[in-house]
């Protein structure tokens, strides 16, 4: 799948070199995914990994594996937690292997747009009260998205489509905490993960 004229140069600027056999990447292939329905994948290691996220905390010896820090873990799930598990019954996970869906109902009147350099900072800007260290707005470039997802009710592919119309995405970057990944693989580390995830879209 090649480039559309438009964005040909950008694969250079990026420094990406894209090879002739470059296909795009279906999302049953990630890795949280695989360890759901692949048996070459899937391990009672990797069941008791997403288990340990939806149990009641298991303290042991060693620092990082304290109650407290399986609390603060367990805490900074919590709002991610509560929107990927709303749609579950759809077979959708929102914000991980699925979009987020509307909580309200969009407003039926369009507001008039200023023009694309204004619209962008202003854009810019109201991303930084959510958590966003980095924001970028570009053209869509269906190579980088997924070809299928999965239906999480039985981990069956399912499309990926993306709504009519859209010509542009709001790419965010969100740090994480130096401090809590270095402790790593400690449950305390769960906590950076999911603070940033708490306040990360899924595009």
């Amino acid at each position: 799948m090649t480039a559309p004229d438009h964005l040909l140069g950008s694969d250079a600027q990026a420094g990406f070199d894209i090879g002739p056999d470059f296909a795009r990447f279906d999302q049953m292939n990630d890795m949280f995914t695989r360890a759901f329905w692949d048996d070459t994948v899937r391990s009672a290691d990797t069941d008791a990994f997403f288990a340990s996220y939806r149990m009641e905390a298991a303290p042991r010896r060693g620092e990082g594996f304290g109650q407290r820090d399986f609390a603060l873990r367990n805490a900074s799930w919590l709002i991610s937690d509560l929107v990927s598990n709303r749609a579950a019954a759809d077979g959708l996970r929102e914000g991980f292997q699925g979009a987020i869906r509307n909580d309200t109902p969009v407003c039926p009147d369009q507001v008039t747009l200023a023009d694309p350099a204004q619209e962008s900072n202003e854009i810019k800007r109201l991303a930084k009260p959510f958590g966003t260290d980095l924001c970028g707005i570009t053209h869509i470039d269906m190579r980088w998205h997924y070809t299928q997802r999965p239906d999480t009710r039985d981990m069956t592919p399912t499309t990926d489509d993306l709504p009519d119309g859209m010509t542009h995405v709001i790419v965010m970057g969100h740090a994480m905490d130096a401090d809590l990944v270095a402790t790593y693989p400690s449950a305390l580390a769960g906590a950076a993960t999911g603070a940033n995830t708490a306040t990360r879209p899924r595009s």
